[in-house]
């Protein structure tokens, strides 16, 4: 069972999906997070061994990379991550937690120029999340959060600057996209901006109640 935890930047998919397995965890359910940079320095991914264990850097040059090769690298990232797991680090019959997945850089491609129709071909050909839920936060609120502390170029349009307007336009343009999907896919849309423990709780219930109709 995969479940996609996804959102523009600022949302909280990271800390939320952490703490979100760490409960389900402890309340019994077999499930695992899964990141795309989960395939550096880890023996499950052999076939990432060529990547240094640096993950901040890595996640630098990627930036630096034209489309559409940024695209397709962060795209086979994840697609490695989720399926290329050496089978002893699979457990049979558990959840799978992705943060992020597909779903922001997709939507990131495409605001830099990316050809959408493409784009949206390229991700139908990964494997399909059973629940999907849609961190919605408003840009205002992810800057307030995100200001003097992991605020990237990458993040404002490429502003080396990291102004509060380029991160505000970029990350609107983001949203209008997976707002978008999350009326044309049916994802179950959460406020980001609620207390963090009601967020938590409430991918929490999500995962248990789609877990149990699979049952």
């Amino acid at each position: 069972m995969i479940v996609s935890l996804v959102g523009s930047d600022g949302a909280g998919k990271s800390t939320v999906s952490r703490l979100a397995t760490e409960r389900l965890a402890t309340a019994g359910t077999p499930i695992e997070r899964v990141d795309r940079w989960d395939i550096v320095d880890n023996p499950a991914y052999p076939a990432t061994r060529f990547m240094k264990p640096d993950v901040p850097d890595t996640r630098l040059c990627v930036a630096e990379m034209p489309n559409p090769t940024r695209f397709l690298f962060l795209m086979w990232s994840i697609s490695h991550a989720l399926l290329a797991r050496t089978p002893q680090a699979v457990r049979p019959g558990t959840v799978t937690l992705l943060d992020g997945y597909w779903m922001k850089h997709a939507a990131a491609e495409i605001v830099y120029g990316l050809d959408r129709t493409w784009a949206e071909g390229v991700v139908s050909a990964l494997p399909v999340s059973g629940q999907v839920l849609y961190l919605r936060i408003d840009p205002e609120r992810a800057w307030e959060r995100k200001v003097g502390r992991d605020v990237v170029p990458y993040e404002c349009g490429m502003d080396p600057e990291c102004t509060r307007e380029s991160f505000l336009t970029h990350q609107n343009r983001i949203l209008a996209v997976l707002d978008d999907w999350a009326a044309r896919f049916g994802w179950l849309t959460l406020d980001a901006e609620a207390p963090l423990d009601d967020v938590v709780g409430r991918v929490v219930t999500t995962v248990s109640g789609a877990l149990a109709e699979e049952r």
